[in-house]
């Protein structure tokens, strides 16, 4: 597993630990470098006396072994002579230790009383005697309760000479330790200095971009993808900048979509409105005018004032349920009903009046006995096949033309097909007939053919039903308003 693979909470711990790790290493190294260094120049203890006690010279080693000899006689642990004396018999000087009235150690066997009653002749004095001077040493400790005894002679006189280490070992040692220690706080600095480049690698360099893209989102800028090569919290974090940047990008898209359909909105209910007024305003004005001389007249322009008017109240009554449907305060009063059974009887109704208009209504159903229940509103029901029939008419393509309703089954639903013969819609406005006030027709030159609400109002109403709603061309020609309905839930 590579470092980068590592959590960021991973990767901390790990530099904490490298970070108290190599102190220690170093201070373990330096130890037992100079643990072994000064066990290899033989008497550990001497010559680690030596470097610290360097003006003792090399009386270090007397002075060692005597202490241990009062250690022992004194009711201390019982320690290893042999190994302690080794110094000072080198040297010429003989020792005996009884303890507790045994023979703990001497020199060379059976010189216990021999080398006690020399002690007495050197220094006839009685108790604990330490005497060292040009002639030689005499050493006798004797303990309180006069059970032990411990007797050190010999011909050792007492010079301070050059110890186990040059006199200018001192300066070299000082050095020593002084390049040790700069080198012990090289080391960790560059340490210390390369987990901070490799943090500032892993985590700020990160964490800047992370800022700056933030800052280029705060400042509109959705379109700079935020990328990260990271597998860690921040490579998430990343990620999850990246979707709040699309989202972001996405609600800007969106809202400024609204705002062009609001613009257009407005442009369309200004002209839809004009248009009728200017047509009223001068069919009244023709009967202020005396235009219209005869009551035939007068009553022919009253009449296209009244059916102007009752297009307009037609606007704005599906003006105010398209505007009640997206605030989603319509009043549905919902049933379950056969679509089989309310398809069948709307064209029974519908298809003698069409035929005297030279348009043909049919109902094809693909469902056998299914009767299709569905939950539904019966009024904005009609109101949808109304507005599907309404569009149909508008764009018959000559004098006759056709609408068939097709009834089949789709995805645990049904799926209502509402076929004419007109027209038709090119492929780039299929996506946009179902939108507030949006004709085919550019130039908004077919106002009388209708608002431009109908299929609007269509789509919410199946939205509102739990439908989907959408259209293809129909084949030959002409145009297809596909109608999907969910069942009935069963109890």
């Amino acid at each position: 597993m590579k470092l980068r693979d590592l959590s960021v909470r991973h990767r901390l711990l790990l530099n904490n630990v490298i970070m108290v790790l190599v102190p220690m290493f170093l201070l373990m190294a330096i130890g037992s470098a100079v643990f072994y260094g000064l066990r290899a120049t033989g008497n550990f203890r001497e010559r680690e006396l030596e470097v610290l006690w360097p003006e003792a010279g090399n009386s270090i080693p007397v002075h060692i072994a005597l202490s241990h000899l009062y250690a022992n006689v004194d009711g201390g642990e019982k320690e290893s002579l042999p190994r302690h004396m080794e110094s000072i018999e080198k040297l010429g000087v003989k020792v005996v230790c009884i303890r507790d009235g045994v023979i703990d150690y001497e020199t060379e066997p059976g010189i216990s009383e021999t080398l006690i009653a020399e002690s007495y002749e050197l220094a006839p004095q009685e108790g604990n005697v330490m005497r060292w001077d040009a002639q030689g040493l005499v050493y006798r400790y004797i303990s309180k309760d006069k059970k032990s005894i411990a007797v050190a002679v010999g011909p050792v006189p007492f010079e301070i000479g050059r110890g186990f280490f040059p006199p200018h070992m001192g300066p070299v040692w000082r050095g020593t330790a002084l390049a040790v220690f700069l080198l012990s706080m090289f080391i960790i600095v560059l340490v210390g200095w390369l987990l901070v480049r490799r943090m500032s690698r892993d985590i700020l360099h990160p964490l800047t971009e992370l800022q700056q893209a933030s800052r280029r989102i705060q400042h509109g800028d959705y379109d700079t993808k935020i990328v990260s090569h990271e597998a860690d919290e921040l490579g998430e974090t990343a990620e999850t900048f990246e979707e709040m940047r699309q989202q972001l990008k996405e609600s800007r898209k969106l809202r400024e979509q609204y705002e062009k359909n609001r613009q257009e909105l407005f442009a369309g209910i200004a002209h839809d409105l004009a248009t009728p007024l200017t047509k009223i305003q001068g069919y009244t004005s023709g009967v202020l005018d005396g235009i219209a001389n005869t009551p035939e007249k007068q009553r022919h322009y009253l009449e296209l004032v009244y059916h102007t008017s009752q297009n307009m109240e037609q606007m704005v009554h599906e003006l105010f349920l398209l505007s009640k449907l997206e605030l989603g305060k319509a009043v549905f009063q919902w049933e379950n009903a056969s679509l089989v059974n309310l398809l069948s009887q709307y064209v029974k109704l519908q298809a003698a009046p069409l035929q005297e208009q030279h348009f043909s209504l049919t109902f094809e159903n693909r469902l056998g006995d299914d009767p299709a229940v569905i939950r539904l509103d019966r009024l904005q029901f009609q109101r949808v096949l109304d507005n599907t029939l309404s569009n149909a008419l508008k764009y018959k393509d000559s004098d006759t033309g056709s609408l068939t309703l097709r009834l089949a089954a789709q995805d645990g639903g049904y799926l209502l097909e509402c076929e004419d013969r007109g027209r038709g819609v090119a492929q780039e406005d299929l996506g946009r007939i179902f939108e507030s006030f949006y004709r085919t027709d550019k130039a908004r030159e077919g106002v009388p053919k209708g608002s431009g609400l109908g299929l609007a109002v269509t789509a919410k109403i199946v939205a509102a039903m739990g439908g989907r709603i959408w259209a293809r061309p129909a084949m030959p020609k002409g145009l297809c308003i596909c109608i999907w309905l969910p069942a009935r839930e069963k109890a």
